[in-house]
């Protein structure tokens, strides 16, 4: 798998003792990104003089692959460009991730390896950092205390996962779809959220979900006839997609259900389940409670 390098603001690297003759300059940029493996609208050739020819690269990121150790495959093309010509002294330069262009070829598979490891240290991370979305005017407004967060919070960090709070957005689509955009952007891999998944029209955390994860698989965890009571939706369900690499999850609002599904979660996790397996795995146990709610009150 390649790895990806962000350049951020390095992105100049320079051949010194390098002289030129009557050069295009544009084929000679497309000749070093061809080494380098960089497109034709990569890189160019942005200042030539005193024996130095400077590059710059636009792309946002380099693979590592394909420029750890490529000193001298890049100063071999460039002497063999026509009406180029390299002194004894020829060599590459560069700050930040670029640099690494310039490390001895004997040492570019370690480089690599380390750079593996330090990626694969980074996915694991982020695997495991979550955040827990609340939403529901009464719990917006303060009338109802928040108490889902503290739950995920007790269950996940357990498991070695990293929980935050996202905080608590009104009953609202656009602001909650927005919510969850932006936290898409902030490096988690597991976004959970709680309340808003029931048959009432204020309930729109699964509409608001489904803006960005079209694809979103539903589990129903009860059955409605529309019209009836405060009922305008067929399904309280709970909800599970990705986006990329990142989990989306919708939990019921009731701190139990939240509790009773959360090791369920995490287990299928754990076993690489898809989100439409996922799905119907934590509304099992939340099946359970409803089941032995109604029964309670049966024998009442």
């Amino acid at each position: 798998m390649a790895t990806d390098l962000d350049l951020l603001s390095k992105t100049e690297l320079w051949v010194e003792d390098i002289l030129l003759d009557d050069v295009d300059l544009t084929q000679l940029a497309i000749c070093a990104g061809g080494v380098l493996g960089l497109g034709t609208e990569d890189i160019f050739v942005t200042d030539v003089r005193e024996r130095r020819v400077v590059f710059d690269v636009v792309s946002q990121s380099v693979s590592l692959e394909a420029i750890a150790g490529k000193e001298a495959a890049l100063l071999s093309k460039l002497a063999a460009f026509s009406g180029v010509t390299l002194g004894a002294r020829a060599s590459v330069h560069s700050f930040g991730v670029l640099g690494v262009i310039g490390a001895p070829a004997e040492q570019a598979a370690d480089i690599l390896a380390n750079a593996a490891k330090l990626e694969a240290g980074l996915q694991a991370y982020v695997a495991r950092s979550v955040v827990v979305l609340s939403t529901g005017g009464e719990v917006a407004r303060g009338e109802i205390e928040d108490t889902n967060y503290a739950a995920v919070k007790s269950i996940l960090s357990g498991h070695g996962y990293l929980v935050e709070h996202a905080g608590v957005v009104e009953d609202d689509e656009a602001l909650i779809a927005a919510r969850i955009g932006h936290l898409l952007e902030e490096g988690y891999g597991m976004i959970i959220t709680t309340g808003g998944v029931g048959a009432e029209d204020k309930d729109k955390t699964i509409e608001a979900m489904q803006r960005l994860v079209p694809d979103l698989t539903t589990a129903i965890l009860a059955e409605y006839k529309v019209g009836h009571g405060r009922h305008v939706k067929p399904h309280v369900r709970v909800a599970c997609g990705r986006i990329g690499d990142i989990l989306l999850v919708a939990l019921p609002g009731p701190t139990r259900e939240v509790l009773a599904a959360l090791p369920v979660l995490i287990d299928a996790i754990s076993k690489g389940l898809p989100p439409a397996v996922l799905a119907e795995e934590i509304a099992t146990p939340i099946r359970a409670l409803w089941k032995a709610h109604k029964m309670g009150h049966a024998h009442t």
